[in-house]
């Protein structure tokens, strides 16, 4: 089984020059992401896995792969945790 995410209910992201904004409508917040968290979450809500979004991280910055994993998995949990992102699993 495969890990993937989707955007929640309530959630509507938009993509801004090099930032992406969420704004979750069930709470009233919004949420800015860099460059790097934009390209996280556009991959994640694009069906990608946490691991194929590393590898994009690898190939798109400067940046060593326990540092890639370790942001992709804390970026990913805060935005589960935000309710932002929702977890589902593929067979």
């Amino acid at each position: 089984m495969t890990e993937r995410y989707r955007i929640a209910t309530q959630v509507h992201a938009r993509r801004f020059d090099d930032e992406v904004v969420v704004l979750h409508l069930g709470v009233g917040h919004y949420y800015a992401l860099d460059v790097v968290g934009s390209t996280i979450w556009e991959h994640l809500t694009s069906g990608r896995t946490a691991a194929e979004t590393v590898v994009t991280l690898l190939t798109e910055y400067d940046v060593d792969e326990t540092t890639a994993r370790a942001d992709v998995q804390r970026l990913t949990e805060e935005l589960v945790a935000a309710g932002l992102l929702a977890r589902h699993t593929e067979p």
